[in-house]
């Protein structure tokens, strides 16, 4: 069977913030690797480099891309002041992300599955913005203490998302704070929580670009998941 080569992005870590002593290092969680072997993809790993130009090459060789989960990114990306509550992501991945979802979304036609800050890239890059720091509204967003806190998802009928896991109601995982709170034209919502949270998007450009606010690959056990793994490599070997 043909194995597509999957690229996967990368966090950036600062572990020792010396001035002359770099100690930073790239982080990739090993549930997204396995989420992309077991779908029956090769994962490739994405750097964080200082030009993205560097990185260009590798998008000619992988055949869909899985944007991880992030920190926040600059408020000020989508007009908004900077917050108490912001938690930013490191400086060099903010300026690697940007410059990378724009490479990506404008000069390739590669499936994208962008999970959590991905998806929140995904929306500012489209032009939309994003709620900083999510209420209370009878669903807590947040992770628990053991990281296992759910909450069910509405999808919409005929979406990407509903035909791809063959249901109209999921229950997922939630561990954040921030979220999509508008969507750029090329973008439409297609999952929600219960308190109206935007939990899926959509390309309206593309036949597999799409956008999770939970994280599909700490779910290695839920059927919708795997086949939404499979549906993404299948639209990558395709």
């Amino acid at each position: 069977m043909n194995k597509p080569l999957i690229g996967i992005c990368t966090d950036h870590v600062v572990h020792f913030p010396h001035p002359s002593l770099d100690r930073s290092y790239l982080k990739l969680y090993p549930s997204y690797v396995h989420a992309v072997l077991k779908a029956g993809g090769t994962p490739l790993v994405i750097p964080i480099v200082d030009n993205v130009e560097d990185i260009r090459p590798l998008l000619s060789l992988v055949r869909g891309v899985v944007m991880i989960g992030s920190d926040d990114y600059p408020s000020e990306w989508y007009g908004k002041p900077t917050l108490p509550t912001d938690k930013p992501c490191t400086p060099q991945r903010a300026a690697f992300d940007r410059p990378f979802a724009r490479l990506l979304y404008e000069e390739t036609r590669l499936p994208v599955l962008a999970v959590c800050g991905g998806m929140q890239l995904a929306g500012i890059h489209s032009g939309g913005a994003l709620i900083q720091d999510l209420p209370n509204k009878g669903v807590e967003h947040r992770a628990a203490t053991d990281g296992t806190r759910t909450h069910g998802v509405e999808v919409a009928p005929g979406s990407l998302l509903a035909r791809v896991t063959g249901a109209t109601a999921l229950t997922v995982n939630t561990l954040h704070h921030q979220a999509v709170e508008r969507t750029g034209p090329r973008l439409k919502a297609t999952a929600w929580a219960p308190d109206g949270v935007i939990e899926a998007v959509e390309w309206t450009d593309h036949p597999f670009r799409i956008g999770l606010q939970w994280h599909p690959e700490r779910m290695p056990e839920d059927a919708a998941m795997q086949k939404l793994w499979r549906a993404f490599v299948d639209a990558a070997r395709g």
